[in-house]
């Protein structure tokens, strides 16, 4: 087991937070259940009902919550939903406390500028499904649950079908990423992750095609990608024009990637129904023979 990841242990509590936009009762009700039925405390910041405009709270309250799961002994914290809202309170949340807990998040979309920053400071973080999106899926539920209990460590996190392959290689490294407008949107802020070495994953939901292109073209320019070891793509849900879709997408990474990274596109994760978690920050290895990406 990684010594920067440290399993969620019988009876250890798990926090549950809203550090964007305000969450759907049911959903988060219907959530909560899964999480209780793993046998953990589950504790709820006191702002995860609240609504202020498109936000759970102010931002105020919403890294009080943060503060509120930490006191009460809760090191992995699950975020509601996502939406917007992050990246205006990354200033303020308790990064020396986080820290030296080596508290874990676990979230994607919009919690990917919580996930990456969070993930450099030394302790793995869960791009995964969130309470109130995606947890009552059986089979996100129990990737999650065996993950963060330690049970995928050493052992293969996806299997790459031939047909997600746009590029063959192999490649180990730190992964990073996340939802690809969130990573645009740390770019030249304190809170970016050094791309350097890594092995980049990418998903998206709702966005134009040319404006992915923009995105990708953006990292690009940047020089972020130079050094990257390889471009892992996931769900696209909703990214139009929905025909065109896969061929440019392909073509885009293409473009992105350094000339010997490999590049997969369509594995499991992201906005999709199917969302597998898997480690942000953690040393993984892809290879395009055996068809793996594995957790090392």
């Amino acid at each position: 087991m990684s010594k920067e990841f440290a399993p969620l242990q019988p009876g250890e509590p798990i926090g549950v937070v809203a550090l964007s936009g305000p969450v759907n009762p049911v959903r988060l009700d219907a959530g909560l259940e899964v999480l209780r039925a793993w046998g953990h405390p589950v504790v709820e910041s006191s702002n995860i009902r609240r609504s202020e405009l498109y936000l759970a709270g102010t931002d105020a309250e919403r890294v009080d919550g943060v503060r509120e799961v930490l006191e009460s002994g809760a090191r992995v914290i699950v975020a509601a939903r996502g939406g917007y809202g992050s990246t205006r309170i990354l200033d303020d949340l308790p990064w020396r406390i986080l820290k030296g807990k080596r508290a874990i998040f676990v979230g994607f979309s919009d919690l990917t500028a919580v996930l990456n920053p969070l993930s450099g400071l030394g302790t793995v973080q869960i791009h995964g499904p969130m309470v109130a999106a995606g947890l009552t899926r059986p089979a996100n539920a129990e990737r999650l649950r065996s993950l963060l209990h330690g049970e995928l460590s050493g052992g293969p996190l996806f299997r790459v079908p031939k047909r997600c392959v746009v590029r063959e290689g192999r490649a180990s490294g730190r992964v990073i990423g996340g939802n690809l407008a969130l990573m645009i949107a740390l770019i030249g802020t304190p809170w970016e992750p050094d791309f350097d070495g890594s092995l980049l994953f990418l998903e998206e939901v709702g966005e134009p095609l040319y404006r992915l292109d923009r995105m990708l073209t953006h990292l690009r320019a940047s020089g972020r990608l130079r050094k990257v070891k390889a471009l892992i793509g996931g769900s696209l849900r909703d990214c139009r024009p929905a025909s065109e879709r896969p061929g440019t997408w392909q073509r885009l990474l293409l473009e992105a990637a350094p000339p010997d990274a490999p590049v997969i596109v369509d594995l499991p994760f992201g906005h999709g129904a199917q969302n597998l978690a898997f480690p942000v920050g953690g040393v993984v290895e892809l290879d395009t023979d055996s068809a793996t990406i594995v957790w090392n």
